[in-house]
């Protein structure tokens, strides 16, 4: 839900004031369904929590046809939310592969020195796993002897993800991308004159 919080926060503060439909269609335009399994109910119900906390605010108008349709405005609140949940995305080396997905795809909208920071705390996180891993093959003991096959599986992952950080932040600090404090063209930045 992390994900989907994250996300929909970063497209509705692009949009400036966006209605629903439109947050699902840009979600899915990116292939959300697929790393973050962002679906239509997930959209809504995130709009009406975020909305509920005050990280959203609501606006309703008369739409086609005389149907209501409620649009929604990122608040102060839900600034600080987007921030503290994309750090967080960025950081944490867990195993929630949809808000690092999430995190990365709106990493730009961050100064540039901010996301290299997250992510070096990231890769503090697994480069200390590597060890406890060692001494867990250790530790497998009279367990079956192909136990011991799992922990090489999360030395690998683990040894991967270190390496994948280690190259965007290389990538970050060699000035690419367009981040946040590069300029107001930076992705994830609120659109002007929409």
């Amino acid at each position: 839900m992390s994900a989907t919080r994250l996300l929909v926060l970063g497209v509705v503060r692009m949009h400036g004031r966006t209605h629903g439909y439109r947050v699902g269609r840009e979600l899915l335009s990116w292939g959300a369904r697929e790393w973050a399994n962002v679906k239509w109910g997930s959209i809504y119900h995130a709009l009406r929590k975020l909305s509920e906390e005050g990280r959203l605010r609501e606006f309703v108008a008369e739409g086609d046809e005389v149907v209501e349709r409620t649009s929604y405005e990122i608040t102060g609140e839900g600034e600080a939310e987007l921030r503290r949940l994309l750090r967080k995305a960025l950081s944490h080396a867990g195993d929630d592969q949809a808000l690092l997905c999430a995190g990365v795809t709106l990493m730009t909208s961050l100064p540039r020195a901010e996301a290299v920071e997250s992510l070096r705390l990231r890769l503090a996180e697994l480069e200390a796993v590597g060890p406890e891993l060692a001494d867990g093959v250790e530790a497998t003991g009279e367990r079956p002897e192909h136990v011991r096959e799992l922990y090489g599986l999360w030395r690998v992952t683990v040894d991967a993800a270190a390496e994948w950080t280690r190259d965007l932040i290389a990538s970050l600090e060699a000035g690419r991308y367009t981040m946040a404090d590069d300029g107001p063209e930076a992705f994830g930045l609120p659109c002007r004159g929409e």
